[in-house]
């Protein structure tokens, strides 16, 4: 057991403050999207919205690379809510996702070697099917 708490990379209120805080932007994201309509509020919010995600972004990233975690999950999973975003499909609660995927990866170092394997085989596969080899 204690061999397990050793290993946790990122502790349980550390979690609930990076959850809050992805949490509560893309909640205010989401609400800013829903009251876009409104002719001033709706223009303010949608201004502010993007601050809002730039700020909590950079603070979990600065975070992670404080805390000596590589943020790739959390990078790739606020990418492909960006781009989302840009898309105008909006996947609510993207980036809550992607930091709870990064804190449960980050205090799994095994799971985490499974998935860099997993991932290496993709890549190649694919860089395989492209250079036309078997």
């Amino acid at each position: 057991m204690e061999e397990e708490q050793e290993q946790k990379k990122i502790s349980l209120p550390e979690a609930i403050i990076m959850i809050m805080i992805t949490g509560l932007a893309d909640l205010f994201e989401l609400v800013a999207t829903f009251v876009e309509a409104v002719p001033v509020v709706g223009q303010i919010l949608l201004f502010m919205k993007w601050f809002v995600a730039i700020f909590s972004w950079l603070a979990i990233q600065f975070w992670l690379i404080m805390k000596g975690i590589r943020g790739m999950w959390f990078l790739s999973g606020s990418l492909l809510d960006a781009v989302a975003n840009f898309l105008a499909f909006d996947i609510p609660f993207g980036k809550t996702v992607s930091i709870i995927l990064t804190i449960y990866l980050a205090n799994h170092p095994k799971v985490t070697k499974v998935a860099q394997v997993a991932t290496g085989k993709i890549t190649s596969a694919v860089k395989t099917e492209v250079a036309g080899g078997k």
